[in-house]
């Protein structure tokens, strides 16, 4: 441990490599432009928005006490696979994209909410009049019905439920499910021929509750379309299940809104920083931090460009915690910047050394800190549901871009706008002949005269 602190109270001359530092980010900031340029060719947009910037619409699919933090994950995918295949009364069939879901309440209230996109090219009283109706009758069809397995075997069709099934709930469906398994014929070109028998075609198995036997005058043959297209008619309504509604609609208008408050909200950070940093130190400390902070900015940005990270609400509260995180480790590096300027040494320090001097003062407690908070948040991130994971990808890289622009950015700006004073100043001073030249040269043109 003594070595590690030997190690980062040494001078790195970290101002002076400034070529190299402004480097590191604009070859990040390189490489997302050309990513973003060809997910909009490849993906049809640059970045992928969520709901709350590019409008779209919500359905709270309410399963009651069906719902389990142990089916959840099984209950998303059969929302997924219905929304990917949903098909309106016409029979056009249509790809409805999921932004995310999310559980809601337990109990009786258990509930998913379905946040996904508008179609591209389809009107909003369309979206409203056809395609959220096609969306609502997809999911009570798929999830809000018990879908059975089905295994064929001889002139055997095996069907069986995940819940135990009621002799007059079978006995209600009896005549449902002959008419769905013979109207298979006309489109399986008479695969199933159900046995003449017909109180022993369609039985209610007496050992297993939970399953119906089919007999056939004949053997099925066996086909992964005539196994798909039996589970799809046997499919029952789940006395149990909760009903789906239609949720909030997020127009246009309320997203471009959204944006221009977020927008606005870091400006106005930004501006106000700007300002108590300029009178609690210098303008030229204030200005540095700002670079620093837009540096974080462009950084998440990018880092959610490249990776095709979700870009929505949660995204906007990671920018301005990191915004205030950051500010603060730089704060602390020019507060003692300002105590080091006022040193009596400092009269004989280039502004490169007094940066390299607060920076090696502050090293350790700004990785200290930074490593700290980092050990948190992987713990959210690997843990913690997928809302919170999304909100922890942009803290992490928010943390990593704030402890090196407020160790590298920063300083290095301060150093340079001092060097830049400077030089101005030296060069006003010597375009201004001094007094005694011009005395000298005064009398020397009398003496001539």
């Amino acid at each position: 441990m003594k070595k590690f602190d030997n190690l980062l109270e040494r001078d790195f001359h970290i101002v002076e490599k400034r070529k190299i530092i402004f480097a590191i980010p604009l070859v990040i900031i390189f490489v997302a432009a050309v990513m973003m340029i060809i997910f909009n060719f490849t993906l049809g947009s640059p970045l992928n928005l969520g709901t709350d910037f590019t409008g779209g619409y919500s359905i709270d699919v309410k399963l009651g006490n069906k719902l389990t933090s142990a089916n959840y994950d099984a209950y998303c995918e059969r929302i997924k696979d219905a929304m990917s295949s949903v098909k309106t009364e016409d029979g056009e069939e249509l790809s409805i994209r999921v932004d995310n879901m999310q559980m809601q309440g337990s109990g009786d209230s258990g509930a998913i909410h379905v946040k996904y996109y508008a179609l591209k090219g389809v009107s909003e009283p369309e979206m409203i009049s056809k395609v959220n109706p096609a969306i609502q009758s997809a999911l009570e069809d798929s999830v809000l019905k018990i879908i059975p397995d089905t295994e064929i075997d001889g002139n055997k069709i095996y069907i069986t439920y995940n819940d135990v099934l009621s002799e007059p709930a079978f006995a209600d469906q009896r005549e449902t499910f002959q008419k769905a398994i013979e109207s298979l014929n006309e489109e399986h070109d008479a695969a199933i021929v159900l046995s003449e028998d017909e109180a022993q075609a369609i039985v209610l198995n007496a050992d297993n509750k939970k399953q119906i036997i089919i007999t056939c005058e004949n053997s099925v043959n066996v086909s992964d379309a005539l196994t798909e297209a039996i589970t799809d008619v046997m499919k029952i309504n789940d006395e149990y299940a909760g009903s789906v509604t239609q949720g909030d609609l997020v127009g246009a208008t309320v997203s471009t809104e959204l944006i221009f408050n977020a927008v606005l909200a870091v400006a106005l950070a930004l501006v106000f920083m700007l300002c108590y940093i300029g009178i609690r130190f210098q303008l030229s400390s204030g200005l540095a931090c700002i670079i620093a902070l837009f540096h974080d900015i462009l950084i998440m940005f990018s880092f959610m460009a490249i990776c095709r990270i979700e870009i929505n609400n949660t995204f906007i509260a990671a920018l301005i915690t990191i915004l205030g995180y950051s500010i603060n480790n730089s704060i602390i590096i020019f507060d003692r910047v300002r105590e080091n300027t006022k040193s009596i040494y400092s009269k004989e320090m280039t502004s490169e050394q007094v940066a390299n001097k607060s920076i090696r003062e502050t090293l350790l407690r700004s990785i200290n800190t930074t490593i700290t908070t980092l050990i948190m948040i992987l713990m959210v991130a690997i843990i913690g549901v997928e809302d919170i994971k999304i909100f922890a990808f942009p803290i992490i890289i928010g943390l990593i871009a704030g402890t090196f622009s407020s160790i590298c950015i920063a300083p290095s700006f301060w150093a340079l706008f001092q060097r830049v004073g400077k030089n101005k100043k030296n060069f006003h001073i010597d375009s201004k002949p001094s007094r005694d030249k011009t005395d000298k040269k005064a009398k020397t043109a009398e003496i001539g005269a």
